[in-house]
């Protein structure tokens, strides 16, 4: 009965969830049902059989922990990866309006219309527009309009659930009416030199989704989807938990630590070439003329500023920076192999580690651009190796050059980044956990890194003349929240928000970035200066009369790190930059100095064109969705502690997870380089951990000095493949 109802389950997630697209024709869902059917036969064959082997072995306490965790865990994925029930299609009508409208600071009323997305985020035939006045069609699926305003354009067809409206904004732009159901809603297009971006508007369907037969159907499938996670969540972890572990040979670290960086910095170095002398956004170009001037500015970390600076004492240029992240990327590649080869992994999963930081397009892209979000995550890479090492060597010395270490590299990570310090906080954390008896040790070094970081800080602002960031600067999304709910206002309080931005457009909010309300052309920046001071008390305030806004704010801003999927929102990739007339850059817009010079032309299109596909929806959620790389940290990190009978391993992920959940809270749009340490530790230890490996010593405390004659030790870990 269970392997038949698996059957069906499976049927319905295949044919009416995410997958639905590729089952839409006939054949294609005779395929499925009939794949479903032989799935169940082998589910009542052997799957079912060895899961209940596997469950009997283990006490009724264990079963009741596994049949709950894995209930909880699919659950949870399913809030996290939101499943699109395909519905009946009904038709649908939108009509857009060039209004021939513009904000005062645009140059013009121009109107891109990119597209129009599915729930699913699959583009929809450009056959369904029908333009109504001047509308011009550009590269196939493009619409313009900027002469003989106002002009319309109909999208008629029958379509299922929501849709997503992709539009261009740029200082040209102009202001765009849209209207579905009888119901219009006005957008200001515009975006201020060197911002330009794609603007995606969600276009719900309120109607589909509350009838009586689509609230059952709804049902029925995310029952579906539980079933058939939950099961596969079971089995998966009943054999990954169960494997037997076998030593494997030996593999010198020194050779794993030489090899291991090649593919990675030959990788780094193709596209450092293509895109030479490399990847600039604003924030990018900003930083690089405070380095040049040495006037800075604290919205960049002054640290990272003034070690470009230096580094442009040897080259001015931005390749240079470029070349030592490739370095550094190259090294921790190698010591973090180097360590898992000491701690007993197998040449075979120190070769997938490996090629994994190769083909990765995270690496390759980040290594070439200009981000303080790129040392930082080194240093947070380098702190999880230490951790990773005191867990699972039991003849490692906390000696004064591992205290060095961690205190340079703490204080690295919060001079390099603002936020650095929950990172820290982790790493200290997890040291103090795996050498209870050394508490009072890592806790004074954990002061010693805070203080270098002070020092450094006050020796810097010193020496170099620096312009303060206004911390406030962190709250105007909150702000905006309030301002667009509606949160009542007493006189004085409406009086400073007008006064930071005009409330007539509700602070043009958008609740996954502030970019839009603070660089739409309308924000006051002095203004928020001068009342930097009021702006938390304010906060708190409106927040005492309604917690509503910044609940569903920090919701929805977080969402880049637990969303799976992508569907219409936006994700802010590596700096690439698409011109109306489909010319490509990767350094700012309008930037007058520096030019993108590639020496090797034949591949730059190419390599830019390939990074842009794969930042769409069908792809993005698996190459550059932060959510996806943490989620496999914690399990592949949560399957080797039950291997281990042991929750040592659990303080490699503290330092990520302590960054993460800080970062959930402030994070103010939804940039991949925020994540990027996530991207790092879990590339490097999740192979490792889901290969299996078993620890074979549990080290309570430090191990004594060996001898000079003593014998050398085995590595506590052993891989399993």
């Amino acid at each position: 009965m269970l392997s038949l109802l698996l059957a069906l389950s499976t049927a319905a997630v295949l044919t009416m969830g995410a997958w639905a697209p590729l089952f839409r024709h006939a054949w294609p869902r005779a395929l499925a049902l009939s794949g479903s059917v032989a799935w169940g036969v082998v589910l009542y064959r052997g799957g079912l059989p060895w899961l209940m082997r596997r469950l009997e072995r283990r006490s009724l306490s264990q079963r009741r922990a596994w049949l709950g965790a894995v209930s909880l865990l699919a659950l949870l994925l399913l809030v996290a990866a939101p499943i699109h029930v395909l519905m009946p299609a009904e038709p649908f009508a939108l009509t857009l309006r060039a209004t021939g409208e513009r904000n005062p600071q645009s140059q013009g009323s121009e109107v891109w219309v990119l597209g129009l997305l599915d729930a699913h985020g699959t583009l929809l035939s450009p056959k369904g527009w029908r333009p109504e006045g001047n509308w011009e069609r550009r590269n196939g699926d493009v619409w313009l309009s900027h002469l003989d305003q106002p002009a319309l354009l109909h999208w008629e067809a029958r379509t299922r659930g929501s849709l997503v409206l992709q539009l261009l904004t740029h200082d040209h732009s102009g202001i765009i009416e849209y209207t579905v159901k009888g119901r219009t809603e006005r957008i200001d297009l515009y975006s201020p030199p060197g911002t330009d971006t794609r603007r995606d508007v969600v276009i719900p369907d309120p109607v589909a989704l509350f009838r009586g037969d689509a609230a059952l159907q709804n049902g029925l499938v995310l029952a579906a989807h539980a079933l058939v996670l939950a099961t596969l969540l079971l089995m998966a972890g009943l054999w990954l938990t169960g494997r037997e572990a076998r030593v494997s040979e030996p593999v010198s670290p020194r050779r794993a630590g030489l090899l291991a960086p090649i593919p990675s910095v030959v990788v780094a170095g193709v596209w450092l070439l293509a895109v030479y002398p490399g990847m600039l956004s604003p924030d990018s170009t900003s930083q690089w003329r405070d380095a040049l001037s040495g006037h800075m500015d604290d919205a960049h970390p002054l640290f990272h500023t003034v070690s470009i600076r230096m580094l442009q004492k040897l080259w001015e240029s931005p390749a240079v920076v470029a070349l030592a992240q490739i370095a550094g990327l190259g090294a921790l590649v190698g010591w973090g192999c180097a360590s898992l080869a000491r701690a007993g992994v197998s040449r075979g999963v120190i070769v997938l580690t490996s090629v994994l930081f190769a083909v990765a397009p995270v690496n390759a892209t980040m290594a070439v651009t200009l981000w303080k979000d790129i040392p930082f995550s080194f240093c947070v890479l380098a702190l999880s190796v230490l951790v990773f090492r005191s867990a699972t060597d039991p003849t490692l010395r906390w000696g004064w050059q591992f205290w060095a270490g961690v205190i340079v590299l703490g204080a690295m990570a919060m001079l390099f980044r603002h936020n650095g310090l929950p990172a820290v906080v982790g790493t200290f954390l997890a040291l103090g956990l795996l050498r209870r008896a050394r508490y009072k040790a890592v806790a004074l070094a954990l002061v010693a890194a805070v203080v270098v970081t002070a020092g450094t800080r006050s020796l810097l602002s010193r020496t170099y003349t620096i312009k303060p960031f206004p911390k406030g600067m962190t709250l105007v999304g909150f702000l905006g929240a309030h301002v667009a709910a509606g949160t009542p206002l007493a006189p004085e309080e409406r009086a400073l928000l007008e006064e930071l931005h005009p409330l007539d457009d509700k602070w043009n909010y958008r609740c996954f970035s502030n970019v839009y309300t603070i660089w739409d052309g309308r924000f006051d920046m002095a203004a928020l200066i001068r009342h930097n001071d009021a702006l938390l008390p304010l906060l708190i305030r409106l927040t005492r009369r309604d917690a509503g806004p910044v609940l569903s704010h920090v919701l929805c801003s977080s969402s880049v790190l637990w969303k799976l999927s992508q569907g219409g929102d936006l994700i802010n990739g590596p700096p690439i930059w698409v011109e109306p007339d489909g010319r490509m850059g990767t350094i700012e817009p309008g930037e007058k100095k520096l030019r993108t010079t590639s020496l090797l032309p034949a591949l730059r299109e190419p390599l830019l064109r390939w990074t842009l596909r794969t930042l769409r929806p069908d792809l993005a959620w698996l190459l550059w969705r932060p959510a996806l790389p943490f989620y496999l940290l914690l399990l592949a990190c949560a399957v080797a502690c039950i291997r281990h009978r042991t929750w040592r391993l659990a303080a490699v992920a503290l330092p990520a997870v302590l960054h993460t959940a800080a970062l959930a809270a402030l994070i103010p749009s939804p940039d991949v380089r925020y994540q990027y340490p996530v991207f790092l530790v879990a590339l490097m230890f999740v192979p490792a951990w889901l290969a299996g490996t078993r620890l074979e010593a549990s080290p309570a405390a430090e191990a004594p000095p060996r001898s000079p004659s003593a014998p050398q030790e085995a590595p506590a870990l052993r891989s399993a493949v």
